[in-house]
């Protein structure tokens, strides 16, 4: 099979850098562009941009990109893309699956039922912060067991193992025995000023309920229906919030709204695609999701989660400058 590449979004963001390789200012300026297409690891992108980028610019600053960029790229070998292929997708340069690998990129996920999480209590998360205990202070994190969703995540090159029977030794890890599942859902109500703040530290505080820092992960495709929706699409990139993930809500006159503490890049992302949504979770790592909370429709323009971009490109790098939760005193 012959590698397919995503051609409308590598020309949106070849524009997009274009612009910014030609204003040249502050952090979005010829050395961030520069960064961008360094991180390439798929050579027919890289290739792809290139040329694309040529296209957007002219003149000296066309001359500019051929000289002085291009010669940072120089070499860059056949085999360091073939290798990174490999490692991150388990599939050679035609885009066919290596035999006995599994890649790093998670490309979905199956429902595989209920199962008991242990996360921290809800009062003992408003203590810590009203306190400002940290997290991990000995005998400060009170826990309790709760039921949740119990996904599995799918890496890139798990189900062509699985059809080879290539299951546990090394191979694809063994599933896990599935359980009933349950219904959960979410009531609108009519709320005060104090009740608006208290349920907004609530929900922002779940984040925070696993041992770890919680995440915002981007994904290709629609926004599921809602959070306890298994998760679809491509995942583009993963971002890390500080720990804790919010500050306590403030009053928004009217309404609530907590604003987030800093939240690092992912400097590398993993795939190329449009941007279609983020959901924020909790984690037991800091890494992989461990129960979802929050997602939302992410764009360039009136999106809930908005960038200056929507085509990202595999090796990018990804910021998110600030994000705030709302909750109004009122609902139909």
């Amino acid at each position: 099979m012959s590698r397919q590449i995503d051609a409308k979004t590598l020309d949106n963001a070849a524009r997009y850098y274009a612009g910014c390789f030609l204003q040249d200012r502050g952090k979005f300026g010829r050395d961030w562009v520069m960064g961008q297409m360094f991180n390439f690891t798929y050579r027919d992108e890289f290739d792809h941009i290139v040329a694309a980028l040529k296209n957007n610019l002219a003149g000296q600053t066309k001359a500019d990109f051929n000289s002085d960029g291009l010669n940072r790229f120089t070499p860059r070998t056949d085999d360091v893309f073939e290798r990174m292929l490999r490692e991150k997708l388990a599939v050679d340069p035609d885009g066919s699956h290596v035999k006995g690998r599994i890649g790093r990129v998670v490309v979905g996920s199956r429902y595989m039922g209920q199962h008991m999480i242990e996360v921290e209590a809800p009062w003992s998360i408003r203590r810590r912060k009203s306190l400002g205990i940290p997290k991990h202070a000995p005998g400060e994190r009170h826990v309790i067991q709760r039921l949740a969703p119990h996904y599995w995540p799918i890496y890139a090159g798990e189900v062509d193992e699985r059809v080879a029977g290539n299951v546990g030794s090394g191979g694809a890890d063994p599933l896990p025995p599935g359980t009933p599942g349950m219904p959960v859902g979410a009531l609108n109500t009519v709320i005060s000023n104090e009740s608006c703040l208290l349920g907004l530290n609530a929900i922002v505080d779940n984040l925070d309920e696993g041992a770890g820092a919680a995440v915002i992960q981007g994904r290709s495709g629609a926004q599921p229906a809602d959070v306890d929706t298994v998760v679809s699409g491509t995942l583009l990139f993963t971002l890390v919030c500080s720990d804790p993930a919010f500050g306590n809500a403030a009053d928004d006159t009217p309404g609530g709204i907590a604003t987030a503490d800093a939240i690092a890049d992912d400097t590398s992302a993993d795939a190329t695609a449009t941007l279609g949504y983020c959901r924020a979770s909790s984690t037991a790592d800091g890494a992989t999701p461990a129960d979802d909370h929050i997602d939302g429709e992410a764009g360039t323009g009136t999106a809930d989660f908005v960038f200056n971009t929507g085509a990202i490109v595999s090796g990018a790098n990804i910021a998110m400058s600030s994000w705030t939760v709302s909750l109004p005193e009122s609902g139909s």
